[in-house]
């Protein structure tokens, strides 16, 4: 140990345990779903022999497909002009990628009707409507979540009071079989205890229900909850009691006779993000964009800004990424502003300025317009500076707080934060991204060109919980940072690495709130 404290060279290595060797299955899980396209023949006024197969593309360019096979005919009904197939199809859902389908149509009809699987799921009701080239007939595709069980999430937050000063400590997890041997299914992160350092909170764990008590009995669950100091290697107190009492607890728990703590666990019924989807929210995209002089001028060919035959690597991100929410928002209108620099002759630096040059309507239709009023400001504006977040933030909580202080849940907000440098207000953006943690918001940060992104990672808060001025710690994780240069060259892996975490913030925040989905969740047998 060194005059400044613990050395983390002299830390033992971390012990596998059960949770820990499956979280990273359970982080798949938690990106895809299994949905169910269900398609249906309209506007048809005889019966004719149709079948379908559905060819679906790995990528966006097509280069790797499923095949899945045919179903049909379907049964024709005379007075709703429909044929209505039994049978569907079941497909993988990535909230982040584009999914090319095509429906191949033959049989008494050949052709071929084109679509994508986010304009279904992200559709009104899960479904769209195509007519079916070289007729008036429509092809209509509905999608549907497809579970085979419904179980909760166990939320599980632990605090630590007492001696703590120098100590490396973390907590440990256990269940117990049958036979009541002790089978260790969690270990938490480390922390170090600083001087005169009297709480430790450590980082929330997320752990599904059946993993603790399998049979689904909370009452019969034993569990075990333990500090250990792992320099020492010894034990620091343990508590062991059955699940319930734990449940919503907030009484502080003894662990040894200098240290006790608040070991909270909230069970959370599992709804998934389809879910909240066709429940009826509409994801909005607000996109702010950085004008600092940092940048430099949109006349060099080395700007990030650079006004060329090409898309400079703003536009890149905004298409990337804003195309795929799109989908989400039958609006099409998407609120845009400028940061840290002097638009259209104005004399002091602007911190959110709409890009539509209409403060009461920031709104822009479609992401297409969205470029052309970025490009129009980049000739209207000094670059400037400094680089602040949390004006635009701010806007965003008041706009999301008015909705909830309305009772409108069905609005969820992404602002999509572009910049290529250092921020200058990171205490006042960590007071409005705690805020923020409270209200339907989520904030990407994508980082533009080759600067030190490293406060950046702080407000990601993926190791270190944020805290606000006070103390109020973020009720969950709503930042995603992205440095763009690691995916400049694929937009694809660039939109997937951005938007992947959506679907877990969405549903993190209506859980938070106790918020089920609008409509009950549709189950379906896996033996279907």
């Amino acid at each position: 140990m060194g005059a400044g404290g613990l050395s983390l060279q002299e830390i033992p290595k971390e012990e596998i345990c059960y949770f820990k060797s499956i979280e990273g299955y359970i982080d798949d899980l938690s990106k895809s779903h299994k949905v169910k396209l269900h398609p249906q023949i309209t506007n048809i006024f005889e019966n004719k022999d149709i079948r379908i197969q559905l060819i679906y593309y790995l990528d966006s360019n097509k280069m790797k497909q499923k095949s899945y096979g045919e179903i049909g005919p379907g049964i024709f009904n005379s007075e709703s002009n429909t044929i209505t197939f039994q049978d569907f199809f079941i497909v993988d859902y990535f909230f982040e990628k584009e999914i090319p389908l095509e429906f191949l149509i033959f049989g008494d009809i050949n052709s071929v009707v084109n679509a994508s699987l986010p304009s279904i799921m992200g559709a009104r009701a899960q479904t769209l409507k195509k007519e079916i080239p070289g007729t008036e007939i429509k092809l209509k595709i509905k999608g549907f979540s497809f579970q085979s069980k419904i179980y909760s999430n166990l939320k599980i937050d632990v605090e630590i009071n007492g001696k703590l000063s120098e100590k490396a400590i973390k907590y440990s997890f256990s269940t117990f079989n049958k036979d009541e041997t002790e089978r260790k299914l969690y270990l938490s992160e480390l922390r170090v205890g600083q001087k005169k350092q009297f709480k430790i909170s450590f980082k929330q764990v997320v752990i599904p229900d059946f993993y603790v008590a399998n049979d689904g009995n909370y009452e019969n669950c034993k569990i075990k909850v333990e500090l250990l100091d792992c320099m020492k290697e010894k034990s620091l107190g343990c508590h062991t009691c059955n699940l319930t009492e734990l449940i919503y607890n907030k009484e502080k728990i003894k662990f040894d006779n200098y240290r006790e703590g608040i070991i909270f666990i909230d069970p959370i019924k599992n709804y998934s993000f389809l879910d909240y989807l066709r429940g009826g929210i509409q994801i909005s995209l607000s996109i702010a964009i950085d004008f600092t002089a940092s940048n430099n001028p949109p006349s060099d060919p080395k700007s990030l800004h650079y006004i060329g035959v090409k898309n400079n690597l703003y536009e890149k991100a905004i298409k990337a990424c804003g195309n795929i929410v799109a989908y989400y928002d039958s609006t099409q209108m998407f609120p845009t502003y400028g940061f840290g620099g002097k638009f259209y002759g104005r004399q002091n630096v602007d911190h959110c300025f709409p890009l539509s040059c209409d403060d009461n309507h920031p709104e822009i239709f479609g992401v297409n317009e969205v470029l052309n009023k970025y490009r129009q400001a980049l000739n209207n504006c000094q670059l400037f500076g400094p680089t602040f977040f949390h004006y635009f933030i701010e806007k965003m909580n008041n706009i999301a707080q008015k909705q909830v202080e309305s009772e409108n849940y069905m609005k969820y907000h992404i602002l999509m934060i572009l910049t290529d440098g250092i921020i200058e207000d990171t205490d006042e953006t960590i007071d409005a991204l705690v805020a923020a943690s409270f209200l339907p918001i989520s904030v990407i940060i994508i980082g533009i060109g080759n600067a030190d992104f490293t406060n950046m990672n702080i407000l990601d808060a993926d190791e270190e919980p944020l805290y606000d001025n006070q103390n109020r710690k973020a009720s969950r994780d709503l930042v995603q940072f992205v440095p763009f240069k690691k995916f400049q060259d694929d937009p694809e892996k660039l939109r997937e690495e951005v938007l992947q975490e959506i679907p877990r913030q969405i549903v993190e925040y209506y859980q938070h709130k106790n918020i089920p989905p609008g409509e009950p969740l549709i189950n379906v047998s896996t033996k279907i």
